[in-house]
Protein backbone atom coordinates (compact mmCIF):
# COMPACT_ATOMS: atom_id res chain seq x y z
CA UNK A 1 0.00 0.00 0.00
CA UNK A 2 1.37 3.38 -1.01
CA UNK A 3 1.65 6.06 1.70
CA UNK A 4 -0.46 9.13 0.95
CA UNK A 5 0.67 12.48 2.31
CA UNK A 6 -2.76 14.18 2.29
CA UNK A 7 -4.24 11.45 4.48
CA UNK A 8 -1.32 11.63 6.92
CA UNK A 9 -1.55 15.42 7.08
CA UNK A 10 -5.30 15.23 7.68
CA UNK A 11 -4.80 12.69 10.45
CA UNK A 12 -2.21 14.89 12.17
CA UNK A 13 -4.42 17.97 11.91
CA UNK A 14 -7.38 16.14 13.38
CA UNK A 15 -5.26 14.65 16.17
CA UNK A 16 -3.76 18.06 17.11
CA UNK A 17 -6.66 19.07 19.40
CA UNK A 18 -5.96 15.97 21.48
CA UNK A 19 -2.70 17.61 22.55
CA UNK A 20 -4.55 20.41 24.34
CA UNK A 21 -4.71 20.42 28.11
CA UNK A 22 -6.88 21.99 30.73
CA UNK A 23 -6.09 24.15 33.70
CA UNK A 24 -7.16 22.74 37.06
CA UNK A 25 -7.19 24.32 40.49
CA UNK A 26 -7.39 23.65 44.17
CA UNK A 27 -8.51 25.95 46.97
CA UNK A 28 -7.24 25.98 50.54
CA UNK A 29 -9.04 27.88 53.25
CA UNK A 30 -7.45 29.33 56.34
CA UNK A 31 -7.03 32.91 57.45
CA UNK A 32 -6.71 33.59 53.74
CA UNK A 33 -8.05 31.91 50.63
CA UNK A 34 -5.28 30.26 48.64
CA UNK A 35 -5.76 29.11 45.06
CA UNK A 36 -3.33 26.93 43.12
CA UNK A 37 -3.58 26.82 39.32
CA UNK A 38 -1.93 23.98 37.43
CA UNK A 39 -2.19 22.17 34.12
CA UNK A 40 -3.64 18.69 33.77
CA UNK A 41 -0.13 17.24 33.46
CA UNK A 42 0.68 18.61 36.93
CA UNK A 43 2.82 21.58 35.85
CA UNK A 44 2.09 24.70 37.90
CA UNK A 45 1.02 27.95 36.24
CA UNK A 46 4.13 29.68 37.58
CA UNK A 47 4.36 33.45 37.27
CA UNK A 48 0.90 33.61 35.69
CA UNK A 49 -0.98 36.88 36.00
CA UNK A 50 -4.06 36.87 38.21
CA UNK A 51 -6.90 39.17 39.17
CA UNK A 52 -9.22 38.80 42.13
CA UNK A 53 -12.62 40.54 42.09
CA UNK A 54 -14.59 41.29 45.25
CA UNK A 55 -18.35 40.62 45.45
CA UNK A 56 -18.68 44.21 46.73
CA UNK A 57 -17.22 45.66 43.47
CA UNK A 58 -17.11 43.00 40.72
CA UNK A 59 -16.03 45.50 38.04
CA UNK A 60 -12.74 46.56 39.63
CA UNK A 61 -9.91 44.17 40.54
CA UNK A 62 -9.50 43.85 44.31
CA UNK A 63 -6.03 42.38 43.84
CA UNK A 64 -3.68 41.83 40.88
CA UNK A 65 -0.37 40.05 40.70
CA UNK A 66 1.51 36.94 39.63
CA UNK A 67 1.35 33.43 41.00
CA UNK A 68 4.40 32.04 42.74
CA UNK A 69 6.63 29.36 41.20
CA UNK A 70 4.20 26.65 42.38
CA UNK A 71 1.13 28.36 40.88
CA UNK A 72 -0.26 29.69 44.19
CA UNK A 73 -1.95 33.00 44.95
CA UNK A 74 -3.56 34.04 48.23
CA UNK A 75 -5.81 36.81 49.47
CA UNK A 76 -7.82 37.71 52.55
CA UNK A 77 -11.48 38.40 51.72
CA UNK A 78 -12.74 41.60 53.30
CA UNK A 79 -16.39 40.91 52.40
CA UNK A 80 -18.51 37.78 52.44
CA UNK A 81 -19.75 36.38 49.16
CA UNK A 82 -18.53 34.92 45.92
CA UNK A 83 -15.06 36.09 44.88
CA UNK A 84 -14.01 35.78 41.24
CA UNK A 85 -10.45 34.67 40.51
CA UNK A 86 -8.91 34.81 37.04
CA UNK A 87 -5.51 33.27 36.28
CA UNK A 88 -3.86 33.41 32.84
CA UNK A 89 -0.52 31.82 32.03
CA UNK A 90 2.04 33.05 29.50
CA UNK A 91 0.74 30.57 26.91
CA UNK A 92 -2.82 31.94 27.19
CA UNK A 93 -4.22 28.99 29.17
CA UNK A 94 -6.00 29.91 32.33
CA UNK A 95 -9.02 29.65 34.53
CA UNK A 96 -11.87 31.81 35.69
CA UNK A 97 -13.45 30.55 38.90
CA UNK A 98 -15.68 31.68 41.74
CA UNK A 99 -14.60 31.03 45.32
CA UNK A 100 -16.96 31.32 48.27
CA UNK A 101 -15.42 33.78 50.71
CA UNK A 102 -18.13 33.40 53.37
CA UNK A 103 -16.58 30.41 55.15
CA UNK A 104 -15.22 31.59 58.50
CA UNK A 105 -11.48 31.25 58.99
CA UNK A 106 -12.01 29.26 62.20
CA UNK A 107 -13.78 26.54 60.22
CA UNK A 108 -10.71 25.98 58.07
CA UNK A 109 -9.60 22.43 58.45
CA UNK A 110 -7.84 20.21 55.99
CA UNK A 111 -7.53 21.67 52.53
CA UNK A 112 -10.41 20.71 50.26
CA UNK A 113 -10.36 20.89 46.50
CA UNK A 114 -12.88 23.28 44.97
CA UNK A 115 -15.78 21.80 43.00
CA UNK A 116 -14.76 21.09 39.43
CA UNK A 117 -11.06 21.38 40.20
CA UNK A 118 -8.35 19.62 42.08
CA UNK A 119 -6.75 16.35 41.12
CA UNK A 120 -8.66 14.20 38.66
CA UNK A 121 -10.30 11.16 40.18
CA UNK A 122 -8.86 7.70 39.51
CA UNK A 123 -11.49 6.99 36.86
CA UNK A 124 -10.87 10.30 35.05
CA UNK A 125 -7.12 9.74 35.21
CA UNK A 126 -7.54 6.45 33.33
CA UNK A 127 -10.47 7.35 31.07
CA UNK A 128 -9.15 10.62 29.63
CA UNK A 129 -6.12 9.09 27.87
CA UNK A 130 -8.15 6.02 26.91
CA UNK A 131 -10.84 8.13 25.22
CA UNK A 132 -8.12 10.07 23.41
CA UNK A 133 -6.50 6.89 22.13
CA UNK A 134 -9.86 5.52 21.01
CA UNK A 135 -10.59 8.72 19.09
CA UNK A 136 -7.25 8.56 17.29
CA UNK A 137 -7.70 4.83 16.57
CA UNK A 138 -11.21 5.49 15.22
CA UNK A 139 -9.86 8.19 12.92
CA UNK A 140 -7.19 5.89 11.51
CA UNK A 141 -9.70 3.05 11.10
CA UNK A 142 -12.03 5.35 9.15
CA UNK A 143 -9.17 6.51 6.92
CA UNK A 144 -8.05 2.91 6.36
CA UNK A 145 -11.57 1.81 5.36
CA UNK A 146 -11.99 4.84 3.10
CA UNK A 147 -8.78 4.13 1.18
CA UNK A 148 -9.42 0.40 1.11
CA UNK A 149 -12.85 0.90 -0.51
CA UNK A 150 -11.43 3.46 -2.90
CA UNK A 151 -8.71 1.04 -4.02
CA UNK A 152 -11.11 -1.91 -4.33
CA UNK A 153 -13.52 0.16 -6.45
CA UNK A 154 -14.43 -0.55 -10.12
Amino acid sequence: MRFRWPAAALALLLAAPALAHEVLHEVQRGRALAVRAYESDGDALAQATYRVYSPADPGTPFLEGRTDRNGWLAFVPDAPGRWRVQVVGADGHGLDLVVDGTAPAAAAGAPAPAPGGGEPSGAAFVLRPLVGLLAVAGLFAALFLFYRRKRAGP
